[in-house]
């Protein structure tokens, strides 16, 4: 195969940011018992699995295949929320989870009323988006790309709940998680007129404040990109990031300096990329010389792979940003 997707379940990264939303989940949830969990999202029912409920369904259209069947102990509905007759399928959830899944909708407030409208009127709804706030502090814009209608921050999807008509129980960070940080967040359908109100700073100091990060990122990647020119005769990258084009992009590089990417899935031994020509070797089939240098190319595991690279002793170990 010429290219690979996304499993919560096979990522380290992704079943870290998981544990940590289900976490979460009991936190707000408060030792009641949940009757029946929707999954909006749910991508290889990872999340489902793991969050205490009587019966859970998952919903998401990359489940097609096993559209109407039960999966450990999971109903699952192959289709698009949009298209979900919750009577039909006999649902009335009264907790909902949604991982990284508002981001791609075009319509997020409508599909939160959809929510509201179908939903057990108690129900507690629990969100994970990316955190646009966090994206600025880590210096991802590389994590802007089309796959995104939208980007919340703290304030703006308050608000949103407002606008739909709930209520904001609680919220926390992943500074760690997808984009450069995600944001967790629990509401619920507000029974009467919410007297919380939406607060926003200045937006003249805010276009600012964006304007001077983005100029200072393009002065960073103008840096990088002078410097993979240098090392591009003994140069790797360490990390098959699905979002590998966005970075090759602000780069102004194809990556065609590189050696290879190194990737410690064996799995993605051999496999490519549709947009990108280089290929993904694990380590060990890879005869990689003594001080050779190395670019990280996964942003979302810069840590853990600048520690691995560093036991072996490399020449360099190329950042893409400063954060």
């Amino acid at each position: 195969p010429s290219e690979y997707s996304f499993r919560t379940g096979q990522s380290q990264t992704g079943r870290a940011g998981a544990l940590l939303f289900s976490q979460f989940i009991s936190s707000v949830v408060e030792g009641k018992t949940v009757q029946s969990l929707l999954d909006v999202g749910g991508n290889d029912l990872f999340v489902a699995k793991i969050v205490e409920a009587r019966a859970r369904c998952v919903i998401d259209p990359v489940c097609a295949p096993d559209h109407g069947k039960m999966v450990d102990g999971v109903k699952i509905l192959g289709q698009f929320i949009e298209d979900l007759d919750f009577k039909k399928e006999g649902l009335c959830p009264d907790l909902i989870v949604c991982r990284h899944v508002l981001e791609h909708v075009a319509s997020p407030r409508k599909m939160v009323e959809t929510l509201f409208q179908n939903c057990a009127p108690e129900a507690l709804y629990v969100f994970e988006i990316p955190c646009f706030d966090n994206l600025i502090e880590a210096n991802r814009w590389d994590a802007i790309f089309h796959q995104h209608y939208h980007y919340f921050d703290l304030a703006t999807f308050k608000h949103l709940i407002l606008s739909a008509g709930g209520e904001y129980i609680a919220h926390r960070y992943n500074r760690q998680g997808g984009c450069g940080g995600s944001l967790l967040i629990a509401f619920r359908k507000s029974r009467f007129r919410s007297k919380q109100t939406s607060q926003f700073s200045p937006i003249s100091d805010k276009k600012r404040h964006l304007k001077e990060s983005f100029d200072h990122y393009r002065s960073q990647m103008a840096l990088l990109s002078y410097q993979l020119q240098k090392f591009s005769k003994n140069l790797y990258g360490y990390g098959a990031s699905l979002m590998l084009a966005t970075l090759a992009y602000h780069l102004k590089t194809d990556f065609s300096e590189l050696i290879c990417i190194l990737d410690d899935d064996e799995e993605k031994n051999g496999m490519g990329y549709q947009n990108v020509p280089v290929k993904i070797q694990h380590p060990k089939y890879c005869n990689i010389t003594p001080e050779s240098n190395f670019l990280i190319t996964s942003l979302e595991n810069v840590r853990k792979i600048y520690k691995k690279i560093n036991e072996s002793a490399p020449r360099r170990i190329l950042i893409p940003l400063v954060s």
